[in-house]
């Protein structure tokens, strides 16, 4: 297991002083713990879980398989803390992928790319201000995306990219 992670996911570790091995506990949400349940479906199609079940084969010329993967295996865990708490909210992103990774790896499934993205208000309001979207009226929320997919070698893979992504952290678990 190989665990990459950007600057601004550092940053967070630290402000929230939270260990750089990830190893912190957090209660899981019913919702959260019904998605780790989960069977894992292996197909010709990729990788997914069992109540996520809509794989489809790539048709279009931007598409391959990895990306309709992460596409249909992308979940937010933000929307289960109440009220919007960003360290609540990044520490059961943060502990859901890498539970998810681990049990993955667990049944021996490999080559799997698991990716989570975390804003905080803060963060989605300077990307705003940066790109000239914003407003002094706009309201900025927490903001999660966590995903998987199978890595092909011929096919495009996400990565950590700097400049995309200095307003979010990224956090990829390769198995």
């Amino acid at each position: 297991m190989t665990t990459t992670y950007n600057e601004i996911f550092k940053q967070l570790l630290a402000e929230y002083n939270l260990p750089n091995d990830l190893s912190f506990s957090v209660e899981i949400p019913t919702e959260v713990q019904k998605i780790l349940d989960d069977s894992i479906l292996v197909t010709e199609l990729g990788v997914t879980l069992k109540s996520f079940d809509r794989l489809h084969k790539a048709t279009q010329d931007w598409e391959n398989q990895s990306i309709i993967e992460d596409s249909e295996n992308h979940f937010h865990v933000d929307w289960y803390i109440e009220p919007a708490d960003n360290k609540k909210a990044f520490m059961l992103g943060v502990k859901t992928l890498t539970l998810l990774a681990d049990k993955f790896q667990k049944e021996k499934i490999e080559n799997i790319r698991f990716w989570y993205s975390f804003q905080t208000p803060e963060l989605g309001q300077l990307w705003a201000k940066k790109n000239n979207l914003d407003e002094d009226t706009d309201e900025h929320f927490i903001s999660d995306r966590l995903s998987f997919y199978k890595l092909r070698n011929e096919e495009n893979i996400i990565s950590i990219n700097e400049n995309e992504n200095q307003f979010c952290a990224i956090l990829i678990i390769d198995i």
